[in-house]
């Protein structure tokens, strides 16, 4: 009986403790209200063969008004996902140099240089 309640107990543990999807943040740029609904082009993490950031769109139909401050707070909000993003990153960038994993310590190097790049075009967005 002690087994099974024990078996029980790691069983949720591991089941509560599942890694989350990242959800990559979002830098809104512009919105357009349409008669489908309210599209929202945004950059996030997918590059072009140059490099640079390509420009994606939301579209929602449940969003009945919206305006450039709404824009402005959808953006603060990415910002603080992106904050946290670039501390976790850190963090394993951090212990795969103590563990002396340099190649993955270099993919993660690079992971988070962009995300530097990119927190640099959130504050120069956001006010």
């Amino acid at each position: 009986m002690y087994n099974i309640v024990v078996l029980l107990f790691l069983y949720d543990i591991f089941y509560t403790m599942k890694k989350k999807a990242i959800k990559h943040p979002k830098l809104y740029f512009d919105f357009k209200n349409t008669s489908q609904g309210l599209k929202l082009f945004y950059y996030s993490n997918k590059l072009d063969n140059c490099g640079k950031r390509l420009a994606e769109i939301d579209l929602d139909n449940k969003i009945s008004s919206f305006s450039a401050n709404d824009l402005n707070q959808l953006n603060k909000s990415e910002y603080k996902k992106l904050l946290t993003y670039i501390k976790r990153q850190e963090r394993i960038m951090q212990i795969y140099l103590n563990k002396g994993f340099s190649d993955q310590y270099q993919s993660v190097k690079y992971s988070l240089d962009l995300m530097y790049s990119f927190k640099n075009d959130f504050e120069s967005i956001i006010t």
